[in-house]
């Protein structure tokens, strides 16, 4: 009976807690990150930033949305021409899919997620990289949000065929850094760490083994 208290108190506790996040993202969260997505399109109109930028909210599915920040489809410049028996054309291709999602999921987190830009003959190897993940709505600042803009936006250019030229030293680091601190990545990391430090284990065990057997074969 005591446990069943116990067991009952902690469900309310915690059931009280996922609906106040929730309302917290309804309410909070998932406004002021569409309000810095929808900033960051009209400054990029007004700078006259090259891509077009826009704003979406997902919220068709109560407690699972989305609040995307899109920048538009360019055209690469390449224009395929199209000669089959049964077609005949030409073909431009373009370079789309860039964007930054923020992402509340049922259980009452929120990650950050960017997209690059893929075209058929230019695309990046990852498919995309968590900025983010499992914060709480609390956790969702101006500053967070801004700071993910700004991954963003470095993130367009250098995914974009327009970019290649752009890009600096710094710029590829700061990348790769975001790609290694992926929670995915981090992971492997992990799991790789752990199976380098079983691997010397087993090394130093067998070398401390034989060295043992040494000793005593040499005491005999």
């Amino acid at each position: 009976m005591r446990t069943l208290i116990s067991e009952s108190k902690m469900l309310k506790k915690s059931a009280f807690e996922l609906h106040r996040r929730r309302l917290n993202w309804r309410l909070v969260a998932k406004n002021e990150i569409a309000k810095c997505f929808r900033d960051a399109c009209d400054s990029a109109t007004k700078l006259s930033y090259p891509f077009s930028m826009y704003c979406n909210v997902h919220d068709d599915t109560k407690n699972e949305e989305t609040v995307q920040l899109s920048s538009g489809v360019n055209h690469t410049g390449i224009v395929e021409k199209i000669d089959k028996p049964d077609e005949k054309g030409w073909k431009a291709e373009t370079e789309k899919g860039a964007a930054l999602v923020a992402s509340f999921g049922s259980n009452g987190t929120v990650a950050f997620i960017i997209y690059p830009y893929k075209s058929d003959r230019h695309s990046r190897n990852e498919d995309n990289i968590i900025l983010y993940h499992n914060l709480s709505p609390d956790a969702v600042t101006d500053e967070l949000i801004k700071r993910c803009i700004g991954k963003f936006l470095l993130y367009v250019r250098n995914s974009s065929i327009y970019g290649g030229y752009s890009l600096s030293f710094f710029d590829r680091m700061h990348i790769n850094m975001m790609i290694l601190i992926d929670i995915r990545n981090r992971k492997q990391l992990y799991r790789n760490a752990f199976g380098l430090v079983a691997e010397w284990s087993k090394i130093i065990g067998a070398g401390i083994a034989g060295y043992i057997v040494a000793i005593l074969t040499q005491g005999s």
